[in-house]
């Protein structure tokens, strides 16, 4: 890929490339949700066996989120002439002339900021269930 300045064909591959990290990451954080809430139930049971292979899993997850933030760093750092426009997209912010794919980029971040308020959410629930006034939550 040649470096995108903001226009042209080196613009359309670009947002579409930030399009599928963003859509990785948004995967990752419905499965970082999925996974505490399966946590959530396994505590439920008492079932240690299955909580320590979910918060493993869910350690793999949050893993892999990283690793899609850092990729969308490197792409924020080659498309410099977007990477303004992609920052306010990835924070859910509304920007003036917004191309289809950025309108879809902006929905999926919105989407993903959901996805991971709920996984946040889920996971208060599980540490103050798990360590109450020692959880990380509890301050």
């Amino acid at each position: 890929m040649n470096a995108p300045d903001g226009a042209g064909t080196d613009r359309a591959e670009a947002d579409e490339m930030m399009l599928k990290l963003v859509q990785r990451e948004y995967r990752k954080c419905c499965e970082l949700e999925e996974l505490t809430g399966q946590m959530a139930e396994a505590l439920d049971r008492d079932d240690q066996v299955s909580f320590g292979m979910l918060l493993r899993m869910r350690g793999e997850a949050m893993n892999e989120i990283e690793k899609v933030r850092r990729d969308r760093s490197i792409l924020f750092e080659a498309c410099d002439g977007l990477r303004e426009r992609y920052e306010k997209l990835n924070r859910g912010y509304e920007i003036s002339d917004m191309t289809v794919m950025e309108q879809r980029i902006l929905a999926l971040s919105k989407s993903r900021q959901e996805a991971l308020r709920r996984a946040k959410e889920a996971d208060r629930r599980v540490s103050m269930r798990l360590a109450g006034d020692r959880s990380y939550y509890s301050s």
